[in-house]
């Protein structure tokens, strides 16, 4: 009798939850898409130049310009500077920022793989506020260059809306959160799209390669090796293993074993969890900090340890477990991929609202091929809470008792599961070769 009658009620859910949804995707019309976007990327650019100003003129009032730029300008320096033995003392990264901006700047800390100072050194020449700006410029166009890749594997929504698409992203919450703090994350989207399009088009060795970059941010490719080895791409899987040894032995000279010993220890850190774990949760988007979010607070203690260690090969299962049902079948190689990405960002226990820009060519990808109103409300619904995280912040701020602070979690995180679903779907809908229109775009999964 309890089946029945649950089953029932799950059929009920499910029909409620699809009338919802065509509610909703009913007041996003085309207008609404041409006229919201605009109206937000205008207001985004408006604060991100009044922010970047009011930095540069009153760095004790407002902080530091572009405030996450400066821990890696800092890397940068402390290697010119012969200071690579004190890479990640928090202490002698303060004095050297109190040096350039003033006593009052709050630490950026530089948490980086050391093999990432060397690469901000350059920029670590120029004077700070310059030094951002170039930055900003390159950050800016690595974003431009990564959009207009895109129409590799999304070519009918690139052609006949890619000024939509433009604006569109201009307009996001992730991309002002990643100009306006100076993060790193259009280089890593860079670097994940590139590896795609050389898988795509059979460069096997040149997209391992691209892919062992990924070393700068390890967490956001963790899943990389494991795709390769499951859909037995050997020779990729070889160039990502030197490329990635290549740069952990570059860092290992630079740092010697005691500072990359440092570089765990600080990553490890009560300071850092303080700083960034705790400090800017508020600020991610995965499932796993969401679940942290709405825990009580009491209850960290043990299940935040448990979630990082136990989140992402929950994902790599799920992932896995469809990529193999995908043997001996010609499927989309950039779908393969682009699922990975997204089950990277989902299941990440810390990825941060910049890093958002990682799903953006996974929902092209769904808008292009499977432009369901399920797709369309989830990224609506997705783009509003991340605006929101800021203004449920300030509430949570107020309230003290637990569960009234839960809306502080990431509730963004849910319709951005449901994106990564939907890949998920299509990946396990894909082609056969006979009905495959993009024989370029096909890899045999054997």
């Amino acid at each position: 009798m309890a089946r029945p009658v649950m089953s029932l009620t799950m059929t009920w859910a499910r029909q409620a939850f699809a009338i919802l949804v065509r509610r909703i995707d009913s007041f996003i019309t085309p207008d609404r898409l041409r006229v919201y976007p605009l109206i937000f990327a205008f207001m985004s650019g408006v604060a991100l130049l009044a922010t970047s100003v009011t930095r540069v003129l009153l760095p004790a009032a407002q902080g530091s310009f572009l405030p996450d730029y400066l821990a890696h300008w800092t890397g940068g320096g402390l290697l010119l500077a012969g200071e690579s033995g004190a890479l990640y003392d928090p202490q002698v990264q303060q004095q050297f920022q109190a040096a350039e901006l003033g006593p009052v700047t709050r630490l950026a800390w530089f948490v980086s793989p050391p093999v990432v100072a060397a690469f901000y050194a350059p920029f670590a020449v120029m004077p700070y506020n310059l030094s951002g700006l170039m930055w900003l410029v390159v950050s800016a166009a690595l974003l431009v260059a990564c959009t207009l890749s895109m129409k590799s594997f999304a070519p009918k929504l690139m052609l006949h809306k890619r000024k939509a698409v433009f604006v569109a992203v201009v307009a996001s919450p992730v991309v002002f959160e990643l100009l306006g703090g100076g993060q790193d994350s259009a280089f890593v989207l860079a670097v994940w799209l590139l590896g795609i399009r050389f898988l795509s088009t059979g460069h096997n060795s040149w997209a391992g390669a691209i892919f062992g970059l990924g070393f700068a941010k390890p967490q956001l490719f963790v899943l990389v090796p494991l795709v390769l080895l499951a859909t037995r791409n050997f020779r990729a899987l070889a160039s990502f293993a030197a490329v990635f040894l290549l740069l952990a032995g570059a860092s290992v000279g630079m740092v010697g074993v005691d500072g990359l010993a440092h570089w765990v220890s600080a990553l490890a850190s009560p300071l850092y969890a303080e700083q960034v774990q705790q400090g800017q949760a508020w600020k991610m988007i995965g499932l796993p900090s969401l679940i942290q979010g709405l825990l009580p607070p009491s209850w960290a203690g043990w299940t935040a340890p448990v979630l990082t260690v136990a989140s992402l090969p929950v994902g790599a299962a799920i992932l896995l477990y469809h990529v193999r049902k995908l043997r001996k079948r010609r499927v989309d190689s950039a779908l393969v991929w682009l699922t990975t990405l997204a089950t990277t960002v989902v299941f990440s226990p810390h990825i941060a609202t910049y890093d958002g820009v990682l799903l953006i060519p996974v929902l092209v990808y769904l808008l292009d091929h499977r432009c369901s109103p399920l797709v369309r409300v989830s990224a609506v619904t997705a783009i509003a809470l991340l605006w929101l995280a800021p203004v449920f912040h300030q509430v949570a701020s107020q309230l003290a008792i637990w569960p009234l602070n839960a809306i502080d979690a990431p509730w963004a995180a849910l319709p951005l599961a449901v994106l990564w679903r939907e890949s998920l779907r299509a990946l396990g809908t894909a082609e056969s070769p006979a009905k495959s229109t993009h024989p370029s775009h096909q890899q045999e999964l054997t």
